[in-house]
């Protein structure tokens, strides 16, 4: 069945469905871009980041993001978990207050680490946290998309998230991110997608707000099926550094 005779739900069942590694590690480098008078300022950071699917159980998912550079964020870290039901945990760790500190609901629209990308963002979502609609066919550089809109069934953010998925392959290419139904707050766009070992991932992602501030998270290496232990994704392991 073609993508143009599915559903927005079956669309989106399709996108989570792809193929993916048991575990993975890659290293992120991010370029924080701030527009001041006119003027563009921009910081770099590097992290890595560790991933554990699972394919039974309560869990989802599990990552790990620790900073390595510049040394002003270095060992600062990110836990989350992904439950099976939707709902996610995730814990921050400054190595200066040596503690980990539990990201609570009403902090997931903060920004993290002082990109344009906020918690909620780094969630991993499910279908049914959604309710999606169809809503066209669109080329995007010259690519078949489907257009969803997903509003969000509980607390969130956004108003919405309008989605292409490039119709070959199932990938998400670009989201809308809306504040109100005809504000839009920023747009991420995907690209440069590289299959690794029968993985597909994307290699350049671009979140740009409306006021010209943007974040590029650039993927400079992806390692999938490495073999990662469960204690990695603890607040023991969080907090050694």
């Amino acid at each position: 069945m073609v993508a143009q005779d599915l559903s927005a739900l079956e669309i989106m069942e399709n996108v989570l469905n792809a193929p993916k590694p048991n575990t993975s590690v890659s290293d992120i480098k991010l370029e924080i871009v701030r527009v001041k008078r006119g003027k563009e300022k921009i910081k770099i950071r590097e992290f890595t980041s560790f991933k554990k699917n699972y394919e039974e159980g309560k869990f989802k998912s599990k990552s790990l993001a620790r900073f390595k550079k510049p040394l002003t964020v270095k060992g600062t870290g990110l836990l989350s978990w992904a439950y099976r039901n939707g709902k996610t945990e995730q814990w921050f760790f400054l190595p200066k207050l040596k503690t980990a500190k539990r990201v609570k609901a009403k902090e997931k629209a903060k920004s993290f680490m002082g990109t344009d990308f906020i918690y909620e963002d780094l969630e991993s979502r499910k279908t049914g946290q959604d309710s999606l609609v169809l809503l066209s066919t669109e080329y995007l550089n010259g690519q078949s998309c489907q257009v969803i809109i997903a509003f969000p069934k509980s607390e969130s953010a956004y108003h919405s998230r309008k989605i292409w998925v490039a119709t070959g392959d199932y990938q998400i290419v670009k989201i809308e991110f809306y504040i109100e139904e005809s504000v839009k707050e920023k747009t991420l766009t995907i690209s440069e997608f590289e299959t690794i070992k029968g993985y597909t991932t994307a290699g350049r992602m671009v979140i740009e707000d409306e006021n010209g501030n943007k974040t590029i998270m650039v993927i400079t290496d992806f390692k999938p099926n490495i073999g990662l232990k469960d204690e990695i994704f603890s607040e023991s392991f969080l907090i050694k550094f």
